[in-house]
């Protein structure tokens, strides 16, 4: 009649699950407040998260970063950002060592232990083809 009829774009079939999974903890990342979340910022996070209670100079040795950009990185993940106009995440808290008053322990907070949970629940859920 009129020419043929207007052709419904079809969502791109999911061909990786682990990826996508992947993709949606990105994304609850980014929605901490932050339009930007590093990577070296999710390593610390993630390496904690893992390794509750661990010693930060263990995190640096192992996410391979100076010990000075992973001070940097908890003070973001922690209760202040560097910058001083701006709020950290409260996902982790430091405390000095008991046995080494020289050293740090990291330790997620109240809100990192329900993020990590909900982090947890994305790489667990089913997944519809999306």
């Amino acid at each position: 009649m009129y020419g043929s009829p207007p052709r419904l774009m079809s969502k791109p079939k999911l061909t990786n699950t682990n990826l996508y999974r992947t993709y949606l903890v990105m994304e609850l990342l980014r929605s901490q407040n932050e339009r930007e979340f590093p990577l070296q910022l999710a390593s610390v996070y993630f390496w904690v998260a893992a390794h509750n209670g661990c010693k930060q100079q263990d995190v640096a040795a192992a996410v391979g970063m100076s010990p000075s950009s992973v001070s940097r990185c908890v003070t973001w993940l922690g209760p202040q950002h560097r910058l001083e106009h701006r709020s950290g995440l409260k996902l982790v808290r430091r405390e000095v060592d008991p046995v080494n008053p020289k050293c740090w322990r990291l330790f997620l907070t109240p809100k990192g232990e329900q993020f990590t949970n909900l982090v947890e629940q994305q790489l667990t859920m089913p997944i519809k083809d999306q």
